[in-house]
């Protein structure tokens, strides 16, 4: 079918296993295991062999005490050395009920300007529309309808004329539900249209948007990301006439929704009178969302302003705006200053809350992905890629914004400039993924020489879902070269360093930390921590 658009299904996941419980913690105790006796009899030889003496050195030692009496003192002297080195390493444990102290760095980014947001539409002159600014804030106009959700079919028309339109700015139209956390960019449980602003006019594409963040959908307009971004949506109040439709029972039972436009102007664009179809990928259906409201909302990331106006209504019922319909207003008409402002990082310790569960007190905040480079972090000694490495605890993610990230872990606090990630010495999680998944739970590293790695895939954070969380980094894993073990309440992930343990890596900080690629707003919150530590500073 001409026009025809499928979202690709998300990433196959990394095979998961069950976990019992938390992993064991690592301290004195975890000295000789199997793994160094082994290492002790290949050292010197080929892997898979013992090393032989030299042929000078058989005769007058084969057979003899003196033998037996070199190789004991060899592995006592081994073992001690190997029991020394693990016994630095503690298992370190912060429950925030008081601050710890952690060192912070851009973590608190105050706006070098607050701008005054003014939201100034809703009903007007048989239309509903007027100037829509993008904010982090989430303020709407909208029609209370019963519940929906995606075993529902659902069907809206109508047209739309699009007067004025500034860069950076966004509205989105159609079904969604109350309950937004704010700052998240587009709303989660959605499905509608999403205009994008410049100067020169708008980018229109359809998206649907679950219960668990996860996104698809397809640009109406041309889009090649960072490449080529027209926007064909004119601003001189040309009328556009679209439809968009869900069926739950098409794309056999897993659902797609369909999406037609076209303008009154004598010269229509391409990618109008098409249909374009989005298949919904595998469980994508089964994770659900649920829509109490249709209308109007703005984008939630701090922007620019854009002057729309839709008309010919029809959900459900066919809208008369020849009277006020009587909408429900979310601070459509209202005033007020915008402190969410792109880059201004606001994480750390947090005395007065517990989204992560149990009493208050817990870390972590507002992470954006853009600004300068920030973090918050424990003073832990000195740690390397030689030592055993475990944490764990919760977590919880609050807003998850498409093209958000952050990561936690173990890194070095001599990079000022750049993310670790983005330079080098990091062992930890990256929290973050393409918008079809939402955001994974994943192992990430980057070695003394800039070499970074990870898992392609892994446990997804569900928002507003409290979960325990492990992290296992074994030095002998993966036959002496590192495996790294990532686990999300009953989801795991592992990744072998194959040849880059060999490049090894410095640390000295425990924490949180934020990603300087240009992105939106990522909010989460942890507690109850466990993580190695070093007594050597």
């Amino acid at each position: 079918m001409a026009g025809r658009a499928v979202l690709y299904a998300p990433l196959g996941r990394a095979k998961t296993e069950k976990v019992d419980g938390l992993l064991e913690s690592a301290g004195a105790q975890r000295t000789a295991r199997p793994t160094f006796s082994r290492s002790f009899q290949l050292s010197n030889g080929p892997r898979g062999r013992k090393a032989s003496a030299p042929e000078e050195s058989r005769t007058p030692l084969a057979g003899s005490g003196r033998l037996r009496h070199v190789i004991a003192s060899l592995s006592v002297a081994f073992v001690t050395t190997i029991s020394s080195h693990a016994a630095d390493v503690f298992l370190k444990s912060e429950s925030f009920d008081h601050d710890p102290g952690w060192e912070g760095f851009n973590n608190h980014v105050q706006p070098k300007k607050v701008p005054t947001v003014r939201q100034d539409y809703g009903y007007q002159a048989g239309e509903i529309g007027g100037r829509v600014t993008r904010s982090a804030r989430c303020t709407y106009y909208a029609d209370k309808i019963p519940v929906k959700a995606l075993d529902n079919k659902l069907s809206a028309s109508g047209t739309f004329k699009l007067t004025g339109s500034s860069g950076g700015s966004g509205i989105f139209f159609g079904w969604f539900n109350t309950n937004q956390p704010g700052g998240g960019g587009r709303p989660i449980n959605s499905l509608g249209l999403d205009f994008d602003g410049e100067g020169s006019g708008a980018r229109l594409a359809v998206r649907m948007i679950n219960g668990s963040n996860k996104s698809c959908g397809t640009f109406i307009t041309p889009f090649i990301p960072g490449k080529y971004r027209p926007t064909p949506i004119k601003k001189d109040g040309t009328r556009y006439t679209w439809k968009l439709e869900y069926d739950p029972d098409a794309n056999a039972g897993k659902g797609r929704f369909t999406f037609t436009i076209k303008s009154d102007s004598s010269k229509p664009e391409e990618f109008e009178g098409k249909e374009f179809a989005v298949d919904l990928p595998d469980g994508f259906k089964k994770d659900g969302a649920t829509f109490n409201r249709f209308g109007l909302m703005n984008m939630m990331k701090p922007g620019g302003t854009m002057t729309i106006y839709f008309a010919d209504l029809h959900e459900g019922k066919t809208e008369n705006l020849a009277n006020d319909p009587g909408w429900e207003g979310l601070g459509n008409r209202e005033s007020y200053q915008e402190l969410d402002q792109v880059g201004a990082h606001d994480f750390g310790y947090s005395p007065d809350t517990h989204f992560a569960g149990g009493a208050p007190g817990e870390v972590g905040g507002k992470f954006w992905r853009s600004g300068n480079y920030g973090y918050y972090a424990d003073r832990i000694g000195l740690l390397t890629l030689s030592n055993r490495l475990e944490a764990r605890g919760k977590v919880v993610l609050l807003v998850g914004a498409p093209d958000s990230d952050m990561y936690l872990g173990w890194f070095n606090s001599a990079a000022k400039s750049e993310s670790p990630v983005a330079s080098e010495n990091f062992l930890g999680i990256h929290v973050g993924g393409p918008t079809r998944v939402g955001h994974y739970f994943q192992p990430a590293y980057a070695t003394a020489k800039g070499t970074r790695g990870g898992a392609k895939n892994g446990p997804v954070l569900v928002p507003n879902r409290v979960y325990e969380w492990s992290f296992l980094y074994e030095p002998e894993g993966n036959g002496g070269e590192g495996s790294i073990k990532v686990t999300l309440g009953d989801e795991s992930v592992t990744v072998d360093l194959r040849e880059h343990k060999g490049e090894s890596a410095a640390f000295d900080r425990f924490g949180l930390f934020t990603s300087n690629i240009g992105g939106q707003l990522l909010k989460i919150y942890l507690d109850d921590l466990k993580y190695s530590a070093s007594r050597k500073g």
